[in-house]
């Protein structure tokens, strides 16, 4: 089941069973995209006009047997805000297209074309052709290597060889791409694989925002997309465990608990609906707008935990 919502709404629907199904679960928890999304939501199939507004950068992965939703950040909607941010382009966050040949390990390289697709939405974003290119080779070497190159059908790949050098041109292709291998992933039954790929492509993520900031101010937009991931941690977190029997994916999880532990310590601070909003359709409107807090020290400590949880996913298998 795939869902993908704008990073900039400020409130989900989240329906009565899943709220029942998150508290057996103990996981009963909000999910945050970006710098506003404030709850994880239902996928009813119905739609209205809420819902058509929420379809750009969340991929929604789907868990059958409890049917909860756990819904992650895809990187293409995160890279373009930071470039209206007027955040500067660096290739020193990126990891070097020539480091593919150091992944052996089945694990290292699904954790790793998540990481290259992240680099590839975030040159794409600063419509860095060239760079582009190189990333885009590079993931489609790596599909081949973990058997989902079918993703890359000649449709795509005729986009891909063609693309031209257009910011929009570049941003489509890139977003179509992942989004490709995300419906690929979910019809084949590979959770395991999909759960590492969007692991490694949400860590990248991060890892490039935190990096490109050079000074702390405590009401800068980027600060509040940074604090907002306390709840996709907790996500990711929950969707992981649902294969923790899995030594691989066992493996991610212990690598995580530093980034964890550090989202769990920070402040929410909840404030009530504005303009006496309430409940519609038999549903719950909540996060309205809490706002988690992040303190200077505390985003050194987010910088370092970042840092050295990606260098794990990096370095050679």
């Amino acid at each position: 089941m795939l869902k993908i919502n704008r990073p900039f709404d400020t409130n989900f629907l989240l329906t009565k069973k899943q709220i029942n199904m998150n508290s057996l679960l103990s996981m009963f928890k909000t999910i945050m995209i970006l710098a506003f999304i404030a709850t994880f939501a239902a996928c009813n199939g119905k739609g209205n006009g809420n819902d058509d507004k929420l379809n750009d950068s969340l991929v929604g992965l789907q868990d059958i047997q409890s049917q909860t939703y756990y819904l992650i950040p895809s990187p293409e909607g995160l890279f373009s805000f930071i470039k209206d941010g007027k955040l500067k382009y660096s290739d020193a966050v990126l990891n070097p297209t020539n480091n593919i040949d150091n992944y052996i390990d089945t694990r290292s390289k699904e954790l790793n074309f998540g990481i290259y697709s992240a680099d590839l939405a975030y040159v794409a974003s600063f419509n860095k052709y060239q760079q582009s290119v190189d990333y885009l080779n590079t993931v489609r070497t790596l599909s081949d290597e973990i058997g989902i190159s079918a993703v890359f059908d000649q449709n795509l790949i005729g986009r891909i060889d063609n693309i031209i050098d257009d910011q929009d041109s570049l941003l489509k292709v890139t977003s179509d791409s992942y989004l490709s291998i995300v419906r690929y992933l979910e019809s084949s039954d590979r959770k395991k694989s999909l759960a590492l790929i969007v692991t490694g492509g949400w860590v990248e993520s991060i890892y490039v925002v935190v990096n490109l900031l050079d000074t702390y101010k405590q009401d800068a937009k980027v600060i509040s997309l940074l604090a907002s991931q306390k709840h996709v941690v907790s996500n990711l977190t929950s969707y992981l465990e649902q294969m923790k029997s899995d030594e691989s994916i066992q493996m991610t999880i212990n690598e995580l608990k530093p980034l964890s532990a550090f989202y769990e310590s920070l402040e929410v601070q909840k404030e009530e609906p504005k303009n006496g909003e309430q409940p519609k359709d038999g549903k719950i409107v909540v996060g309205g707008n809490a706002k988690i807090i992040m303190t200077e020290p505390q985003f050194l400590t987010l910088k370092k935990e970042i840092t050295s949880v990606r260098n794990k996913m990096i370095k050679k298998s």
